[in-house]
């Protein structure tokens, strides 16, 4: 597929994902279904297979967990158990981030101590061949969009933590961690998982650095109030223009200590990008362009329709 070509079709996914944005912004946090997503022109394919379990795994796949057993990570796990609560119910009263009626804040206090090892590994391995350099840590005001973000400010809101970045210029990997009051049934998707997966990827496109990719993977790690967490991954298929979406089973993450989904969590947080997303016809150090704008007019196309879905 010739430069053109890339970036007319581009401009056609970008039209695409603003249009399904305005949607999700325009209706009530839902759980949605397979049938819903579909609806929405996204395809959920088979589970993320985050234990390693499955021999032959078919379909893609761009993250990968960290195994090194020099990482550090369980030592740095094992130092801080004491810093691990079974509930969060008691903090209200005393934390200075707490909000009456807001169910995120459950979710952000448990994701703090998955923020905290990683800050504490970042300082131990400034400048070493290690996971933690695989991606910097990027807050929404150094951002050049609006998180993703929705709900009324009550148990339905949902909220963008920080995004992680690869430090890498050639990958178009990128995670953003979600914060979520509530807990998915098995087999649903979050509404904060999907505007999450909708905004990373439009912003991909939108940055204009990555044409000579067909495939721009995301990650999404979604604290779910204080006891689950899980895992998106979302892509565009560059001949369907559909978003395909892998969900991992729900972490638990509840028990007076760390439980052992704790420390897979933190090694799927400390990832790294792989698999095969550029074209293959492509001449390494070939120019990407940003093709979202033109003349400083945004490029339009034609919009898809799409199909109402009521809310859960």
């Amino acid at each position: 597929m010739g430069q053109n070509r890339r970036r007319d079709l581009e401009r056609t996914q970008y039209s695409m994902l603003c249009t399904l944005s305005e949607y999700i912004h325009e209706r009530s946090p839902s759980i949605l279904d397979n049938t819903e997503l579909e609806a929405l022109g996204a395809v959920r394919w088979t589970n993320l297979d985050v234990d390693s379990q499955t021999l032959c795994d078919f379909e893609p796949r761009f993250f990968s967990p960290c195994y090194d057993e020099d990482s550090g990570l369980e030592e740095e796990a094992d130092q801080s158990r004491g810093m691990w609560r079974e509930t969060l119910d008691d903090k209200k009263h005393t934390d200075p981030e707490w909000v009456e009626n807001a169910g995120y804040v459950y979710a952000t206090m448990r994701a703090k101590w998955f923020d905290n090892r990683l800050s504490r590994l970042g300082y131990y391995y400034e400048g070493e061949t290690h996971p933690i350099n695989n991606y910097g840590g990027v807050d929404q005001e150094d951002m050049d969009f609006a998180a993703p973000t929705g709900g009324n400010f009550s148990n339905t809101m949902y909220v963008t933590k920080y995004y992680q970045v690869p430090t890498s210029t050639y990958k178009p990997h990128m995670g953003i961690i979600m914060l979520d009051p509530n807990v998915a049934p098995e087999g649903k998707m979050l509404w904060s998982e999907l505007d999450a997966a909708v905004t990373l990827l439009r912003e991909q496109i939108r940055s204009g650095r990555f044409t000579n990719h067909h495939t721009k993977p995301v990650l999404i790690y979604t604290f779910q109030w204080e006891s689950h967490a899980r895992l998106t991954q979302a892509h565009l298929d560059a001949k369907t223009n559909k978003i395909m979406i892998r969900q991992s089973r729900q972490f638990d993450l509840r028990g007076k200590e760390p439980p052992p989904d704790a420390l897979l969590l933190l090694r799927w947080l400390l990832n790294s990008p792989v698999g095969a997303t550029r074209y293959e016809d492509l001449v390494e150090g070939g120019a990407n362009k940003p093709v979202a704008r033109e003349g400083g007019d945004e490029v339009t196309a034609e919009r898809p329709n799409l199909v109402e879905v009521e809310s859960a």
